[in-house]
């Protein structure tokens, strides 16, 4: 637990680590230091800002100081645990400790971790508690894997887990967020976390609070989940807000989660499948990188008969990939390139381009990680909800009957060959196929 903590306070809070040892034991032995007492160790960072005297074991020592001063054989513990801190890592100072163990990404917390593990030991033995290694895991697999189905990730070596709250697109309420902060205090290690999905994690929560956090969460109308072979939480950006917005990512990001999300949450597919919304083609949320992504557009409606040629033209300044261009005293809107932004839309003076049909463009098949894969767009602006949802159901299907167990939707696209699936997404054949698909058994192979 120390060493955990004190690798969150370090390698998430940017803390020195000196500071990240103390601020670890003060939330494990419940210290009562404020913000003001921690600052008393912030110049021990960096060996005292000159590569001297670690300052990892500088915050070991503060922590010995404040469990055992008032001991007679204090200096001798202290000097016994300066003693196995040489022992183990050659040196007290600084400058070779970080040229041994510093990243530019991670920094030292790797030394801020074995040091918070050699003094969690130390303590342990000095209070004749056992030892603890990273060998203390007394879970089997199979409860292991039986909790990791509701939405809690093992930590490696413990019997603690992540335990992973769904949220409706990053959204919750004031009074949900108090109920996540207090199942945190409650039942983990006091840390919450959001994730990439917009999710939120607890973290440090043992094996034996598991159920007792989920009825936590449940009263405040919270759940767990979001792991497996299956529909993810969805994600979006905040189109329904932003300047820039071409439709409402709340709304329809909502949608789908009751519908794919909550609706699909029994069927197994061959793999994790992931989806995005995006307000406009500015892809802040990168739709185009997951399985399937929905991005709102806006088709200009350019009337060229009102177009005067004029020798600067309003509408070519204002679109931001190049796509509108004077031609022959004429402006010309290259349709392959417009990405249909609608940025233009209302930009010119005599009004040539005073419409645009709003819509949605379609992505499939992309996907982010140790392989990446851009998204291809299906050759179809959707001005239609309703079908944009089915399309989202049709793509599901086709992943359910035609994926392999173990891959991705991006896999099962380029071995199908995209005009195919695209064919399948834009017929009728998948959802009068719908009973019959689903009825398939299929075994997934996602491991997270």
């Amino acid at each position: 637990m120390l060493r955990e903590k004190a690798t969150f306070y370090y390698g998430v809070q940017g803390k020195n680590c000196a500071e990240g040892i103390l601020l670890a034991a003060n939330d494990v032995f419940n210290f009562g230091l404020n913000e003001t007492d921690i600052q008393l160790f912030a110049g021990f960072g960096g060996g005292m800002g000159c590569g001297s005297t670690c300052g990892a074991i500088s915050g070991a020592i503060g922590v010995l100081s404040k469990l055992y001063g008032s001991r007679e054989d204090f200096r001798d513990l202290c000097g016994a645990f300066v003693n196995r801190f040489q022992e183990k890592f050659g040196t007290l100072d600084c400058a070779p400790l970080a040229e041994k163990y510093k990243t530019e990404e991670k920094r030292c917390v790797d030394m801020v971790e074995m040091t918070a593990a050699l003094l969690e030991d130390y303590i342990n033995e000095l209070n004749g508690t056992p030892k603890q290694t990273d060998s203390v895991c007394s879970l089997t697999a199979d409860q292991i894997k039986e909790v990791k189905a509701l939405g809690f990730l093992h930590h490696k070596g413990t019997n603690n887990f992540n335990g992973r709250i769904i949220t409706r697109n990053g959204k919750i309420t004031s009074a949900e967020a108090q109920a996540v902060a207090e199942a945190a205090k409650q039942y983990g290690d006091g840390h919450m976390m959001m994730t990439t999905r917009l999710t939120i994690e607890v973290s440090g929560i043992p094996y034996e609070n598991i159920e007792p956090f989920r009825s936590y969460i449940q009263k405040a109308g919270l759940d767990t989940g979001g792991t497996g072979s299956k529909v993810r939480p969805v994600v979006s950006c905040k189109g329904t807000t932003c300047q820039y917005g071409l439709c409402d990512t709340y709304a329809l990001s909502d949608e789908i989660h009751n519908r794919f999300y909550l609706g699909y949450r029994q069927v197994s597919l061959p793999h994790k499948f992931k989806i995005a919304v995006g307000g406009c083609p500015n892809n802040c949320v990168k739709p185009n990188l997951n399985d399937i992504g929905i991005i709102g557009a806006r088709i200009p409606a350019y009337d060229e008969s009102i177009c005067r040629g004029c020798k600067k033209c309003q509408i070519e300044q204002a679109c931001p990939i190049k796509a509108a261009r004077l031609q022959d005293g004429k402006l010309v809107i290259d349709s392959d390139k417009c990405n249909n932004c609608g940025r233009c839309i209302a930009k010119c003076p005599f009004h040539c381009a005073d419409e645009g049909t709003y819509g949605y463009r379609i992505y499939i098949g992309g996907r982010w990680g140790k392989q990446v894969r851009q998204g291809e767009m299906l050759n179809k602006v959707f001005t239609s909800k309703d079908e944009v949802m089915d399309t989202i159901e049709k793509a599901i299907l086709l992943f359910r009957s035609e994926g392999i167990p173990g891959e991705r939707f991006a896999d099962t696209i380029e071995r199908i060959g995209f005009e195919k699936c695209q064919e399948m997404l834009l017929g009728n054949d998948l959802m009068d196929r719908k009973k019959e698909i689903l009825g398939l058994t299929v075994t997934g192979g996602a491991t997270c």
